[in-house]
């Protein structure tokens, strides 16, 4: 939606302060190059339609990847997000704003299944909007794929690591 993808509205803020994508994009634009957000490359329009209009060379960047789940059940209860969505609504929607048109759920308690990067950014995301957050990781902190700057910070907000641990399905009730 954004020139900068994943940078403007998969990482949040306190990690990459947006002002910095912002200029990063500005000097590619100064550098003449055309960058067309909004535009499934195959559908909208093909590589060649592209070259016949006169560019000389194409970068396609597909964005991000899709989520992986883990295929258990209780995935599909309304206030379980993949983090690629959780992250979305919170960073280009402003979902957690009164009023907001895709409102996200504010938590008391929210879990973080895996390890990696995008998991930090979704637990200190759900921390700065008020949650008790754990991370829910299948194998030791040893293994943790997070870079352990992340994971430091992470645990200084006071998010709780589960290690060695891993859902077998989720559970939900009418208070959600």
């Amino acid at each position: 939606h954004e020139a900068g993808g994943v940078l403007v509205y998969g990482i949040p803020e306190f990690r990459l302060p947006k002002d910095i994508v912002r200029k990063e994009v500005e000097g590619l634009i100064r550098l003449g190059v055309d960058i067309k957000t909004n535009h499934v490359v195959g559908r909208t329009i093909t590589v060649d339609e592209l070259f016949d209009k006169g560019y000389r060379a194409v970068y396609l960047a597909s964005g991000a990847g899709l989520p992986k789940f883990m295929g258990i059940p209780g995935e599909a209860l309304k206030g379980v997000y993949s983090a690629n969505e959780y992250l979305t609504r919170i960073n280009l929607m402003k979902a957690y704003q009164k009023g907001s048109r895709t409102p996200i759920m504010q938590s008391k308690r929210v879990a973080v299944v895996g390890g990696g990067n995008v998991a930090m950014d979704a637990a200190r995301s759900a921390r700065r909007l008020g949650a008790e957050v754990y991370v829910i990781y299948r194998r030791g902190k040893q293994e943790l794929p997070a870079r352990s700057e992340e994971v430091e910070h992470a645990e200084e907000e006071g998010i709780v690591f589960r290690f060695l641990t891993n859902p077998v399905r989720i559970l939900g009730d009418d208070q959600g």
